[in-house]
């Protein structure tokens, strides 16, 4: 499963970030881990 995260930054930036992993629940904790400080996830889009 794939999802891809919709990020904010400290500027007011917005950018997206990817995480794949067999389940939903993996890849969620794989999204976070990608998020940097400072950096706050909005949106999860899955793809199947």
């Amino acid at each position: 499963m794939i999802l891809t995260g919709t990020i904010s930054n400290l500027d007011g930036s917005y950018n997206h970030i990817e995480a794949e992993d067999d389940t939903y629940e993996e890849a969620r904790e794989n999204l976070y881990a990608l998020l940097e400080e400072g950096q706050n996830l909005l949106v999860i889009r899955t793809d199947r």
